[in-house]
């Protein structure tokens, strides 16, 4: 395929189009150093946005702030960061530099369009560009390295169960660098929405080359940069007003025509200089260049501030650094050394920088200098290190290839491909039928769904069998998607009501739903009352938290009247009303894959699980004297931890929750009582718990302060008025009620609850009707 010159030119001025490789010696090593530039200016701003957040200039959004708060956040640091007085100083000029780090993309655009073209000049390639030629040449230069950035990151995603997910339909297109939504542009590495934009101007260069074969580069240019800030100030209008959701993705580059100016700049500049070097040179060189770009850089800072500012802010900002650049870079010599190094790959080096700065470098407030010193230096060492191996992998590959040719290769792929495939397959299955995990979300979603009121709550009317994690039980939902049978809301002449609602000890997790407590309430309360009618609603869901058991207390209380309220609560309440409902809902997995279903066989999450809790992590846990992730969570620890200042804004809303239940309560004339439920750890040995991380002991009190959630649910339960029960009182001592391989109750931990409220209960039963 071509794209044909007239006549005339193909006879005249231009040789037949055929890419050879360029002599060496038209390669020039400053366009490397401007790379190398770009790509640090990148890194910098990556770890600048992680230490003080994201800037707000040059970052319009739909909920972008008035123009005095994005000025104001421009201001100097307060005093004394870090409690060290005079690193203040370059603190700030650290957080400025690195927030302008955006024109670090200008720069590879402008290279990259340079560097294209060069490339053709010096190769005598004509108006008619052999595209096919073209495109292969590009495409082998983008996707070896793209597709072995999302093998080396594909592994410890699967481990980690979250990140590059094959089983999911943006994963393959991330493959073909497909970055168009705003979901797409940052999926797993935020920073390579830039690949998906680099394969479009791929896509679009050879019209971009005729076009300026034909207009030569002033008029190319010109046009260009007329045509794209028109739709790119257009964009921002009408996106900002209307379809605000997609204002940051325009505004970014999520669409080539937006980020074309700066490329077709570069572009010029090679014709320009290909045409006339010297003059081209000199005028870079010139110091009415170097003060003309000082100014540009410097209204192109203002423009950043406003919407319709950011129409040609990037190009100002781009053109202008790199005008200031361009001297220092062609310097001679600059071939060697370390910033051509990092130019020649800066490409292997984009890839992998991004997510190591996420994993190493701690988000601001958190650790001193110290430790943010630490996490840049490791996050640095393991980019260069992880480029290099990408890159000779890459280069092994393609030896391989060419040592044994395409077809051999592939069809060595295609017979290895598939045996190795239905091994993993085959081990996914035994582990789903044999031991299945919690993955995904969490192991209950199969009998969840979204719900506006309450956050979650069961599917209505179903019933569903969930097993993971030793569990092998039924849920059954009512009519309303709350656990149990449908009730009518009139009361039978005499009736005792109660309205419980909780988490996960209530709905009931790990058991079947009959097996529930308060479906074991209703017969013992019944044999204590001399047959009396009852009847216990369970409105608990796994989960809840003080936020949703003061909806749903809201909600059912005046429609079913109950005599009583009974909320339980866990440990973990106090960091459970610090979650938003949207934050609940992604950590549940709606959305996600069903990693039940055929096509996560693609990414065996059940077998990954496996492998990383069970084989993984007691190692690294005994390498770092850090307890197994896992094991901590199941036993609940991090919410006896002593040290958690954040807590007391949940403590303070849990409150505000409570207070709303009592007064639900007393509406409809209803007794308030208070359950607290004690971690595993609070009443069972670590030889009963399966899961009991090694070196973890409760009676550390310089860690743990064991008594808190008690003490602070006591005092709640008192402020507002209400019954408390402590149910270490009913649960310690004699056989552990816990799960062995799980953190919620057996069935023998559920009857001894029931028991107990029915005793705490029946003798305050009035004979109300």
């Amino acid at each position: 395929m071509h794209l044909e010159a007239t006549s005339t030119e193909r006879q005249d001025a231009f040789p037949a189009p055929r890419l050879v490789p360029a002599p060496r010696a038209v390669r020039l090593a400053w366009v490397d150093v401007v790379k190398a530039v770009g790509l640090v200016w990148i890194v910098w701003n990556h770890v600048a946005e992680r230490l003080f957040g994201l800037p707000l200039f040059a970052n319009p959004s739909a909920d972008w702030p008035p123009l005095a708060t994005r000025i104001a956040q421009l201001a100097p640091l307060g005093g004394y960061a870090w409690g060290h007085g005079w690193l203040g100083v370059p603190l700030n000029l650290f957080r400025w530099i690195g927030w302008a780090g955006d024109q670090g993309v200008g720069l590879f655009l402008i290279a990259g369009g340079f560097g294209l073209t060069w490339g053709l000049l010096a190769r005598g390639v004509g108006v008619a560009l052999p595209v096919r030629e073209f495109w292969r040449r590009r495409a082998l230069r983008i996707y070896p390295l793209w597709w072995a950035a999302h093998l080396f990151f594909l592994v410890p995603c699967l481990l980690l169960g979250r990140g590059l997910e094959p089983a999911a339909g943006t994963f393959w297109l991330d493959l073909l660098g497909v970055r168009l939504t705003p979901y797409q542009l940052y999926y797993f590495a935020p920073s390579w929405w830039y690949v998906g934009l680099l394969v479009q101007l791929c896509a679009v260069y050879p019209l971009l080359w005729i076009a300026l074969r034909r207009a030569g580069p002033g008029r190319f240019l010109a046009w260009t940069l007329a045509i794209a800030f028109a739709l790119r100030g257009a964009g921002l209008l009408v996106f900002h007003h209307h379809l605000d959701g997609y204002l940051d993705a325009w505004s970014r580059g999520a669409i080539f025509v937006t980020r074309l100016p700066e490329f077709a700049l570069g572009m010029a500049l090679a014709s320009w200089m290909h045409a006339a070097p010297a003059a081209t040179d000199v005028r870079l060189r010139a110091h009415a260049t170097r003060v003309a770009a000082l100014g540009t850089l410097a209204l192109g800072g203002v423009l950043s501030l406003g919407l319709l500012g950011m129409t040609v802010a990037p190009f100002l900002l781009g053109a202008s650094v790199f005008a200031l650049l361009y001297a220092p870079a062609s310097h001679p010599g600059r071939e060697r050394g370390v910033w051509s190094w990092l130019g020649r790959h800066s490409y292997s080096l984009f890839l992998v920088q991004h997510p190591f700065i996420a994993a190493c470098v701690p988000r601001a407030g958190v650790g001193g200098p110290g430790r943010v010193a630490a996490g840049i230096a490791a996050a640095l060492v393991l980019t260069v290190m992880s480029a290099v191996a990408l890159e000779w992998f890459v280069d092994a590959c393609r030896a391989r290839v060419r040592r044994i040719g395409w077809r051999r290769a592939v069809t060595a792929l295609l017979v290895a491909a598939p045996g190795v495939a239905l091994v993993l397959v085959i081990a996914e299955m035994v582990v789903r039928h044999e031991a299945p995990r919690e993955v995904w979300g969490w192991g209950e979603r199969p009998s969840l769904q979204p719900d506006d009121a309450f956050g979650w709550r069961l599917r209505p009317s179903t019933k569903t069998r969930l097993r993971w994690l030793g569990y092998d039980y039924v849920v059954r939902a009512n009519k309303l998607g709350f656990p149990g049978p449908d009730r009518p809301e009139e009361r039978a002449p005499g009736m005792l009501r109660i309205l419980v609602t909780g988490d996960a000890f209530s709905s009931a997790e790990g058991v079947d739903t009959d097996l529930a407590w308060p479906r074991l309430l209703e017969p013992a309360l019944r044999a204590r009352t001399g047959g009396r009618v009852v009847e216990v609603l369970n409105f608990a869901i796994t989960g809840y938290g003080p936020n949703q058991e003061a909806a749903v207390v809201g909600a059912f209380a005046p429609r079913f009247r109950p005599d009583v309220v009974v909320v339980e609560m866990f440990v973990n309440d106090f960091d459970d009303a610090l979650i938003s409902d949207d934050s609940f809902r992604e950590s549940i997995g709606f959305g996600r894959p069903d990693p039940h279903g055929w096509p996560s066989l693609l990414a065996p999450p059940h077998l990954l699980d496996l492998m990383k809790v069970e084989l993984l992590e007691p190692p690294l846990a005994w390498l770092t004297g850090t307890p197994t992730r896992r094991g901590y969570a199941l036993g609940s620890f991090p919410a006896l931890e002593r040290d958690r200042p954040g807590l007391e804004q949940g403590r303070r809303i849990t409150g505000a929750r409570l207070q709303q239940i009592a007064a639900a309560a007393r509406a409809v004339g209803g007794r308030l009582v208070i359950l607290m439920v004690p971690a595993p750890g609070q009443i069972c040995v670590p030889q009963e718990l399966a899961y009991w991380p090694r070196g973890v002991d409760l009676s550390d009190a310089g860690r743990f302060d064991p008594e808190r959630p008690q003490r602070w649910a006591g005092e709640l339960a008192a402020w507002v008025g209400a019954e408390y029960h402590d149910l270490r009182d009913v649960l310690g001592g004699g056989v552990c009620p816990y799960q062995a391989s799980n953190m919620h109750w057996t069935a023998d931990g559920h009857r001894r609850v029931a028991d107990a409220v029915a005793t705490w209960l029946a003798p305050s039963a009035g004979d109300r009707t």
